[in-house]
């Protein structure tokens, strides 16, 4: 599932129509996936993260009108119409109708609420760390299961597909600082290269967080289950999901990150209304 390593505007979002049973598939999507939880989290860490960046910046204080602003950046609401149309631009949703099946079945309900927990576990201080030690003694102890983990990743591509996403957002956050005289000097060219510079580290991070999810999500998982997930994700309906699931989160953080930096940029130069 793609929010396995979902990471981190006044954009005036050009709706294109969605055909009404692509509608309907989107809202059995969303109610199988459970959306309004992953959006819950999704909302919890964007607004920790921003906070965060007002205590690092000497131009930003955590005042009322920065809180205030970055709860409207990260509001559920604006996520879920970010996501849909994302997930209503893919051509053929109608193909992943049996891996929408998947995961309405017990085993897919049980691995949707084991990926929540495990992505609210990850935040908690310490966890990260100890899946990364249970991943590298697993690496001697339990190659086979470590294997798993790694197809699971692979067929998923969830290396690739989310430094592709987190560039893009990157991209978006740099377009939103643009958005202010004070970053006039700012062009395409020079956003480009420093987004595209920061691709090694994102990989990096990326690979590792891939697998401490999986070793702290999947490790209740029975093999034979484990080996379901896998196939239903290497199918070509669990593919065209994957598309489908990319697409609706790369809309939501590149507006989330646009609407991020055009703040930043407005707070620094002192326009907090």
């Amino acid at each position: 599932m793609r929010f396995a390593a979902a990471l981190a505007s006044c954009f005036v979002l050009s709706v294109s129509p969605v055909a009404a049973n692509d509608d309907d598939l989107i809202d059995r999507y969303f109610n199988a996936l459970n959306m309004p939880e992953v959006f819950e989290i999704l909302r919890e860490e964007g607004i920790e993260s921003a906070l965060e960046i007002a205590e690092r910046d000497e131009g930003i204080s955590v005042s009322p009108a920065w809180t205030s602003r970055v709860s409207a950046i990260y509001a559920v609401d604006k996520m879920d119409a970010a996501f849909r149309l994302g997930m209503g631009e893919v051509s053929n949703l109608e193909a992943s109708t049996e891996a929408l099946e998947f995961f309405e079945s017990e085993l897919g309900r049980r691995i949707v609420a084991i990926e929540l927990d495990a992505r609210r576990a990850l935040g908690e201080d310490g966890i990260e760390d100890a899946m990364r030690d249970r991943a590298e003694a697993m690496l001697e102890e339990q190659p086979e299961r470590i294997q798993k983990y790694a197809d699971f990743i692979r067929v998923n591509d969830l290396v690739d597909s989310n430094v592709m996403g987190a560039l893009n957002a990157n991209l978006a956050f740099y377009q939103g600082l643009g958005t202010n005289p004070l970053f006039s000097g700012m062009d395409e060219q020079s956003m480009l290269a420093r987004v595209y510079g920061q691709e090694a580290e994102i990989r990096e991070d990326m690979v590792d967080w891939t697998m401490n999810f999986s070793v702290l999500a999947y490790s209740i998982l029975l093999d034979e289950e484990l080996d379901a997930y896998i196939d239903a994700s290497d199918s070509r309906p669990g593919q065209v999901l994957n598309t489908a699931l990319f697409a609706g989160f790369d809309q939501v953080f590149e507006l989330q990150s646009f609407e991020l930096g055009r703040a930043m940029a407005e707070f620094m130069e002192g326009d907090d209304t």
